[in-house]
């Protein structure tokens, strides 16, 4: 049973007008050039990749990964942190940030996130800072840059290293900087969902070349004798020190098409999120995330915090069901639940990894993880009639809060699973 009356207001079809191809016609030329190079292994392209990218980050160095989780592995190994050392993470946030330190061996601390910014805070921080902790993971979640600078100055006065992992955030700034080079280490993920799509891929940035260096030693055993005989690491280079984590050139032809159109798209994606987010800005109870100033967001995922007792106590999973009958492509949030995950609590094939007594309390990201809904795709080109459906869709449900009500107290509450992805896009069939 549909829970509003009449047909569903989004009638324009996303695909046509608000998507685009992932692979572009100049990706398609990168990699067929490689084919008929034969290089499906190696490539100097891939070189000329890194030095792109670290140019347009304003890093030093640059390196290639097969993934984003591998590039955060060997960041996170550059930091020195192994057993007995402490890594201090988000919960809120994809399950690679607080895995990586499990593969490393170390610990992974859990801070909670700031309920404006939904990403971890100086504040948040602090508190967990020990003699053990080695490095800060933070995240600039949903494309939104965290405040940096109170955290660098809390990490470097404490002598700790700061990993961003900027998976969602390929042109975000912080204060006039590119996020990824504000920190340590920044590491980027090239997945094909991402803003620079590759299919599976990531890099690695670094203005330290010791940083860099250890790094290519977990993962690139083909780049340590290029250091030269003055580099600690360089005497690696017959075996490297256990991971083969190199980028398929493949990829990263892909990802080097993208650089190509990623700043106009991101003008287009972010205006257009803008005009979405401007046009439901009288629905009070649907909250915009907060962003730091002297910054700009990128909106990799469009998000918003839904407060219940603003639309007379309805709860999430039905704002969803009546928004997707009516058309609207959202989603709900998987994060915020990875301190109760079994592979902390019981520590898989870690070991006993859970630094606690008790289990960890983390009310603010817990709350986001239930609250938070994704509001809309992003539209990768100009489709003004298709976000004004949008517009429509969510005050047609805002107007309609009893009809809303009334089918939960018929029908219960649904439940969605969730997983541990990004997005859980909702289905009015499911």
């Amino acid at each position: 049973m549909k829970i509003l009356d009449g047909n569903k207001t989004v009638t324009l079809d996303y695909e046509q007008l608000g998507n685009l191809p992932v692979v572009s016609e100049q990706g398609e030329k990168n990699v067929l050039n490689l084919l008929r190079n034969g290089e499906i292994s190696t490539s100097s392209s891939v070189q000329k990749f890194e030095r792109r990218f670290a140019d347009y980050v304003g890093s030093k160095y640059a390196l290639t990964y097969c993934n984003g989780t591998s590039a955060l592995e060997a960041a996170v190994f550059a930091c020195n942190a192994g057993p007995g050392t402490e890594v201090i993470v988000p919960s809120f946030t994809f399950l690679s940030t607080v895995m990586v330190v499990l593969a490393n061996q170390a610990t992974p601390v859990f801070a909670d996130i700031d309920p404006d910014t939904w990403a971890l805070s100086a504040e948040t921080i602090a508190p967990h800072i020990t003699e053990k902790t080695k490095a800060i993971i933070v995240v600039h979640v949903w494309g939104t840059p965290c405040d940096m600078d109170p955290i660098m100055e809390l990490a470097r006065k404490h002598n700790i290293k700061v990993i961003e992992d900027a998976s969602h955030a390929h042109g975000a700034r912080y204060k006039g900087k590119s996020v990824g080079s504000i920190g340590d280490i920044g590491c980027f993920s090239f997945q094909g969902s991402k803003l620079v799509p590759g299919g599976e891929a990531g890099i690695l940035v670094s203005d330290d070349l010791m940083l860099y260096s250890r790094a290519a030693a977990a993962g690139h055993y083909e780049r340590l004798a290029p250091l030269g005989p003055d580099n600690p690491y360089s005497r690696y280079s017959q075996t490297g020190l256990g991971h083969k984590f190199r980028a398929n050139p493949l990829a990263i032809a892909l990802a080097d098409a993208a650089m190509d159109t990623l700043d106009a798209r991101n003008e287009i994606r972010d205006r257009q999120a803008r005009v979405l987010e401007a046009g439901i800005a009288d629905l009070d109870f649907l909250i915009p995330q907060a962003i730091p100033a002297d910054s700009r967001r990128v909106y990799a995922y469009h998000y918003m915090l839904y407060d219940p007792a603003k639309f007379g106590g309805v709860n999430p999973s039905t704002l969803m069901l009546a928004l997707a009958e009516e058309g609207v492509i959202c989603g709900a949030c998987g994060y915020g639940r990875l301190h109760q995950a079994p592979a902390i609590l019981e520590g898989g094939g870690f070991g006993n990894v859970n630094p606690h007594d008790t289990p960890v309390s983390l009310p603010v990201s817990e709350d986001m993880g239930r609250r938070q809904i994704m509001v809309a795709l992003r539209f990768e080109q100009e489709c003004p009639e298709l976000i004004d459906q949008y517009i429509a869709a969510y005050h047609k449900v805002a107007a309609n809060m009893e009809k809303l009500q009334a089918y939960e107290r018929e029908n219960g509450i649904r439940s969605f699973d969730l997983s541990g992805r990004s997005i859980s896009i909702i289905s009015a069939d499911n």
